[in-house]
């Protein structure tokens, strides 16, 4: 099945990817109003009512430095989208470009891509990241590099694996014979038939982008106060766990509730694109 044959009833029909979409929804119309759902400055520093417990006037309590902490996780909701979107992109685009042009073009040029992705396979990501945001240092921007570089990987293996299958058709010799530009080949024939896979692994991906930004964030390394994210919310109320837990649970359980949602979708796509995933099943 093409993506473009997908229709919204296919995944609603399913009750994971329903519950993942109702929810990623949610959160995605938080991200977007969140100038006007937010109740406070999200930087608004009130020492009066610092470490304040969940009431009325704060329904998520306050932080240590009497910040409204349901702001604090409205705007943080936003910055953690954004860069995952912007991470998402970024790497789908770059990687399925490496991708098509290894499977489509082989040989030499197949070898040395492949096996400059197998070498930083070998490594576990979030180590590569940490060490190239460990030279460039900490802030929003460098993050969004440092995961997009190591990002890319996983789609050039998919968009090359579909593009080998892709590539030996008889409508791609049918192109050619009719003298069809190879751009042509490649952006009628080549891209559209391996979208179905790498918007499954999008979707997937998403959630482990956002863990990724949380991680940094939690370390210190990524978004930088007052800036709210969620892992840096976590890392900021490490320190009053115990006396002041909902610093750190609503920011973590968004983190846990966001990944979930995503990998629901990704799993109710697979299943639509690939029929053969449920007979497995």
């Amino acid at each position: 099945m093409k993506f473009k044959d997908i229709r919204l009833d296919d995944l609603l029909r399913n009750k994971a990817s329903f519950l993942g979409l109702v929810i990623i929804g949610l959160l995605a119309f938080t991200a977007i109003a969140a100038d006007f759902i937010a109740p406070y400055d999200p930087n608004k520093i009130e020492l009066d009512d610092k470490l304040k417990p969940p009431s009325s006037e704060h329904i998520f309590g306050t932080d240590q430095l009497g910040r409204d902490q349901l702001s604090r996780v409205i705007h943080g909701t936003r910055t953690t989208f954004e860069l995952s979107l912007i991470i998402v992109t970024v790497t789908a685009s770059f990687g399925v470009f490496v991708g098509i042009i290894a499977g489509y073009c082989g040989g030499f040029i197949d070898e040395i891509l492949m096996r400059l992705i197998d070498v930083l396979l070998a490594f576990p990501s979030i180590i590569l990241a940490l060490v190239i945001i460990g030279s460039l240092g900490p802030g929003i921007l460098n993050t969004v590099i440092a995961i997009s570089l190591v990002g890319w990987l996983y789609y050039a293996r998919v968009a090359r694996a579909s593009t080998l299958s892709i590539k030996e058709k008889e409508y791609i010799e049918g192109a050619r014979a009719m003298g069809c530009s190879e751009m042509y080949i490649y952006t009628h024939y080549i891209l559209p038939n391996c979208l179905p896979p790498i918007i499954v692994l999008v979707t997937l991906n998403m959630g482990g982008v956002i863990l990724t930004i949380a991680s940094l964030g939690f370390l210190g390394l990524g978004a930088q106060p007052p800036t709210p994210e969620w892992g840096t919310m976590l890392n900021e109320g490490r320190e009053f766990l115990r006396d002041c837990p909902w610093l750190s649970v609503v920011p973590g359980a968004l983190i846990m509730i966001s990944v979930l949602a995503f990998n629901f979708i990704g799993d109710g796509l697979r299943d639509i694109l690939d029929p053969r995933q449920q007979v497995i099943k």
